[in-house]
């Protein structure tokens, strides 16, 4: 047994996900101890300005930060973790739904696997977005669509995990109508218009979106964006479907560039998604900032 010396926050959704899972946590916290790790418990939402553990745990130079909870633990935690300039490694424990960031960084399901992870201290820099004033780790998205994740009823998720949002899209897809009209500025020369779904994408294998991708190799200082210009529901959805098949290379509606900064233009009422959280701008531009983490994984850049 390792003795106590490293110190850590552990930022913890028991709300997240299949509730089930959570039955692992006192099993969670005792495996970290005898690691080594003196583990301070904070729940997600119980954060201010003033009296911060995870700006407490930065200013203090903690060792780690754990995160057990979903991608919107993950997103809520970010918000202050990124503002600092000495930021822990950070550990993740899949709690949520689909748990995207979990996989992009390398980490298993298996919470015990996590745990030999971190005992080995195989950990690796990683990029994260910023959006106007907000950041997020995995995703950003705006338009028609793109509110699924957030209004997908949690019981519905907890119950069906990651079936619950397919089923979602479905509903939204066939019985909403589409937004007004998106467009992007990439560069001074470059503007995309015309558009009811934009998403950007901190690697290429967020849910199903991989298969969208001709180009899979990952670079640090770029996104992947995914564009949709404005049609009718059924050419959306054989679009979509004609892409992830990869039945024909015809022009299509869906578009995949990579970007490291743009501006987006969107209808004043829009809210965004952010790591599957319903978020918030003051203003719609975007940059990647590499490198901005180190996360404990089972991959090395």
């Amino acid at each position: 047994m390792n003795t106590i010396n490293k110190q850590a926050l552990m930022v913890y959704n028991p709300f997240s996900g299949k509730r089930g899972s959570h039955k692992a946590f006192p099993m969670l916290l005792k495996k970290l101890s005898e690691l080594g790790y003196q583990v301070t418990v904070h729940q997600e939402g119980m954060f201010n300005n003033t009296d911060n553990p995870i700006k407490r745990a930065c200013q203090n130079r903690w060792d780690a930060i754990f995160i057990a909870g979903g991608d919107g633990t993950v997103n809520q935690a970010l918000q202050f973790l990124a503002e600092e300039e000495y930021r822990p490694t950070v550990g993740v424990f899949p709690f949520g739904t689909s748990n995207e960031f979990s996989k992009h960084i390398g980490m298993s399901c298996d919470i015990i696997q996590n745990l030999s992870i971190i005992e080995r201290g195989n950990t690796k820099p990683i990029a994260i977005g910023k959006i106007g004033d907000r950041y997020f780790s995995n995703i950003a998205a705006g338009g028609w669509l793109s509110d699924i994740t957030y209004k997908t009823s949690p019981s519905l998720k907890s119950f069906l995990g990651e079936w619950a949002y397919g089923l979602y899209f479905l509903k939204t897809l066939f019985l909403t109508k589409q937004s007004d009209t998106i467009s992007v500025d990439i560069s001074p020369n470059e503007v995309i218009s015309d558009l009811s779904l934009f998403l950007i994408m901190n690697g290429n294998a967020v849910g199903p979106f991989e298969q969208l991708f001709k180009d899979t190799k990952h670079n640090d200082d770029y996104f992947h964006l995914l564009t949709c210009k404005k049609t009718n529901r059924l050419q959306l959805f054989f679009s979509l479907l004609v892409k992830m098949l990869n039945i024909s290379n015809k022009p299509s509606i869906i578009h995949h560039k990579k970007i490291k900064s743009g501006h987006f233009t969107i209808p004043e009422a829009f809210a965004l998604n952010l790591d599957g959280e319903k978020v918030d701008v003051k203003s719609l531009h975007f940059k990647v900032l590499p490198q901005h983490l180190h996360v404990f994984s089972s991959t090395s850049n």
